[in-house]
């Protein structure tokens, strides 16, 4: 496998060059910043929020030519390495590759065509035309390897969805679905993350468009790993209609993490501070404002840095993407947990009103306002999430587990609502 890798964005139908990726036979790998990037100035397309500086040109052209991210390691860099998957569908990547070729240099690599946003990477000595094209609906058949990247340790697949089927593309670069397949481990994990994203977006939570589609339709799938119902179909929205790609970053690679720290390299006031700082100010303050009141009300213990994401629809400035990844994990743990720590604490029994409004303080966001919204979300989900439940494809168990549950916490009792 080639050992200089260049990095590119591809917005809409232009590749602008951002730079090199070098592995050294020493085995130290860095990151070069082409010059041709550096002069288009404060409008280039922008790779990372953690390394741009609005209104001072000179602090951006100093951390993209000699910040962290450039910094020559045994490990590749943080900011690529959150680029690749995690657990089961790395199993299915590593597969495909040489033996010895297990490195993230080499999955990169491998996987380089189709990441998740607008990153591409490919060989250097590779023209730009030999990047594969999208290929058209009628003409795609399962591939014989994975050559796709989605980030986060859940089996899913990038699909293409035709009419009622959802198809694996030959290529791997058209898919314009997430495909969320069944577990072994999990009993009916897609029909409870789809109903978890729908209870979210009846409280007001922004998610993509999502719906379950039966495995019987899935074609180009092994069976064995189609042990369930159903697949749950997320529409991608770092594609566009046309297959045009949309540039984003997770929040590990928004703060420069290792994915292994994805539980512990901030907590939930720093979540809503990059939502501020490098989204659309308070309006996406309150967006994860939203998304965290519902993880409490829910008993989603897993929403990590990585399970929020920054997207650039113009290529340059930064919002909240659509919320993604929401699951009601205590049906299957009984755990009250929260991924992330708030106001010092992960147990979501006890967060009340008092820890939304003392972040609001720190963020310089008017509590009042915060508060406001957190009750706005509860009175929502208390209005909704009763009747939707009996049209929902959950367990009687499950949903028992979640409104049961709703009714002990804290910030009922401080929003004083009636569940």
């Amino acid at each position: 496998m080639s050992n200089t890798l260049s990095v590119v964005l591809r917005t809409g139908k232009t590749d602008s060059q951002v730079g090199t990726l070098i592995r050294e036979r020493s085995g130290l790998m860095r990151f070069v910043v082409d010059g041709a990037y550096l002069a288009l100035g404060e409008n280039r397309p922008i790779l990372s929020s953690s390394v741009r500086f609005i209104g001072d040109e000179e602090r951006t052209v100093r951390m993209l030519t000699s910040g962290p991210i450039t910094q020559p390691g045994r490990d590749l860099h943080p900011w690529f390495s959150n680029l690749l998957p995690e657990g089961a569908l790395r199993d299915l990547v590593l597969r495909g590759l040489p033996t010895g070729a297990t490195t993230d240099f080499d999955v990169l690599a491998h996987l380089g065509h189709d990441l998740p946003g607008a990153v591409v990477v490919r060989a250097e000595d590779e023209p730009a035309a030999a990047v594969p094209e999208p290929v058209p609906a009628d003409q795609v058949e399962a591939p014989n390897q994975i050559r796709f990247s989605l980030a986060g340790v859940q089996l899913k697949m990038s699909m293409l969805k035709q009419d009622e089927r959802l198809t694996f593309p030959a290529t791997g670069i058209n898919g314009n679905i997430i495909a969320k397949l069944p577990s072994e481990r999990y009993a009916m994990l897609p029909e409870l993350e789809y109903s978890s994203m729908k209870l979210a977006e009846a409280a007001g939570v922004t998610i993509p468009h999502c719906e379950l589609v039966p495995s019987s339709s899935v074609v180009g799938i092994e069976p064995e790993i189609l042990k369930g119902e159903y697949v749950l179909a997320v529409k991608r929205f770092d594609r566009t209609a046309d297959g045009a790609r949309v540039h984003m970053e997770d929040f590990c690679q928004v703060m420069q993490a290792p994915k292994e720290r994805k539980y512990t390299a901030a907590n939930e006031e720093t979540v809503m501070n990059l939502a501020k700082r490098f989204g659309r100010g308070t309006k996406d303050y309150l967006e994860i404002v939203r998304r965290t009141t519902v993880n409490i009300l829910l008993g989603n213990g897993d929403a990590h840095l990585k399970n929020h994401s920054l997207i650039y629809e113009d290529g340059v400035n930064g919002a909240l993407s659509p919320a993604y990844d929401i699951v009601a994990t205590i049906v299957y743990d009984g755990s009250n947990e929260l991924a992330l720590k708030f106001r010092d604490s992960h147990d979501s029994l006890n967060i009340g009103l008092a820890r939304f409004q003392r972040a609001a303080d720190l963020a310089g966001v008017p509590a009042n306002v915060v508060k406001k919204e957190v009750t706005r979300t509860v009175e929502k989900a208390a209005d909704t999430w009763g009747e939707m439940m009996d049209n929902l494809p959950l367990s009687g168990q499950h949903a028992r587990i979640i409104m049961d549950r709703v009714k002990t916490l804290r910030l009922i009792e401080d929003t004083k609502v009636a569940f």
